[in-house]
């Protein structure tokens, strides 16, 4: 589990730069069929979202599914807490 906030977002290549608590870059690559829950302020709890309903600066917590040769990480599920 990778926790963080969104430094980067790039919707249209499906990927994000996460920004750790201990100041680690990781990039992060959204395949089609990534489970994307984000903050729903009327029951304080997360529903079903997309890419384009994140922003930079939004803290995540993401579930990694592969690590890239590349060195980034493909994510298999990611939790908006902000």
């Amino acid at each position: 589990m990778i926790e963080g906030r969104i430094k980067t977002l790039d919707v249209a290549n499906r990927r994000a730069v996460i920004t750790t608590q201990d100041n680690q870059e990781i990039m992060v690559a959204f395949p089609q069929g990534a489970i994307i829950e984000v903050a729903e302020p009327e029951t304080m709890g997360t529903m079903g979202g997309e890419l384009a309903d994140l922003q930079e600066g939004y803290y995540v917590e993401i579930e990694v599914a592969a690590h890239d040769a590349d060195g980034s990480c493909t994510c298999a599920s990611l939790v908006c807490v902000s």
